[in-house]
């Protein structure tokens, strides 16, 4: 899909990965709407496009249903059919072990990190299945292929975002839309300049470090436009972690051996799903 002209829906787009994804999108000649609960955030962004961007902002809760029916209808009479989504809003649980986090905060954190990126898909992907074109990007993060100690709570929703957008790829591609996931390492944003305060916190030196060492938004924008543009199932911005991913998958596969049950009849014609 050439994104000349299209029509880019970015929620989270009042965030620094938000922000890059529609800068990227915008120096391509791309139709933007920013979507964001903090619509000044939005808006900030928006101020920071090319001058003749064509861009809108609207307010977006994605726990929501009725607010994406909203957002999806201000975009639609703005630009016309949207022409890819990016699922993009999330929020991060803090360095905290599992059992030191309440209820409501998992709960809270996979509404919006797992049930956003439902809403969003539900919302448009009928659009696109009809016009026969489409795409998809779903925002996962290095902690959904390799998980943190003390971020289990983030990690199972990054790996929910995951299974989620392999499925859906498969459903959507005899329609001709695509889907792709977005596996972002430590990028510049509000969340990770904030590190030495709040629930993500570390000495200031620390973060400091950290923060010297971040990619800057508008690169992984750029690696999600060539993805979009290629139909690319994934998108890897931070080769670094690919050792760690590597040794876990080798892990996985070395736990395939012979059937626990014997005399089973292997073969995927025969798997049952458990």
């Amino acid at each position: 899909m050439d994104v000349t002209a299209k029509v880019v829906f970015i929620s989270g787009g009042g965030g620094g990965i938000g922000g890059g994804m529609a800068m990227a999108f915008a120096e391509r000649g791309a139709r933007i709407v920013l979507a964001d609960i903090n619509v000044g955030y939005a808006q900030e962004e928006a101020d920071r496009l090319p001058a003749d961007s064509d861009v809108a902002v609207v307010q977006l809760d994605v726990t929501d249903a009725d607010s994406w029916a909203a957002a999806r209808s201000v975009a639609e009479d703005r630009f016309g059919a949207v022409d890819v989504l990016c699922n993009n809003a999330g929020i991060s649980s803090g360095f905290r072990p599992l059992v030191e986090t309440c209820a409501a905060d998992f709960e809270r954190l996979m509404s919006i990190n797992v049930t956003g990126v439902f809403h969003g898909i539900t919302s448009f992907a009928p659009g696109m299945i009809g016009r026969g074109r489409g795409h998809i990007v779903n925002t996962s993060s290095m902690n959904g292929l390799n998980p943190f100690a003390s971020f289990a709570a983030y990690s199972a929703s990054k790996f929910a975002v995951l299974g989620l957008s392999d499925a859906v790829r498969a459903e959507l591609a005899p329609a001709g839309v695509g889907v792709s996931t977005l596996f972002p390492g430590l990028t510049r944003s509000r969340m990770s300049e904030s590190m030495s305060s709040g629930p993500v916190a570390f000495d200031e030196a620390r973060a400091a470090a950290i923060r010297a060492n971040m990619m800057e938004p508008v690169w992984l924008g750029r690696a999600v436009v060539r993805a979009v543009e290629a139909n690319e199932p994934y998108i890897i911005t931070h080769p670094e972690y690919a050792e760690d991913v590597k040794a876990r998958f080798e892990q996985v596969l070395s736990a395939f051996g012979e059937p626990a049950q014997p005399g089973y009849r292997t073969g995927r014609s025969a798997t049952a799903v458990a």
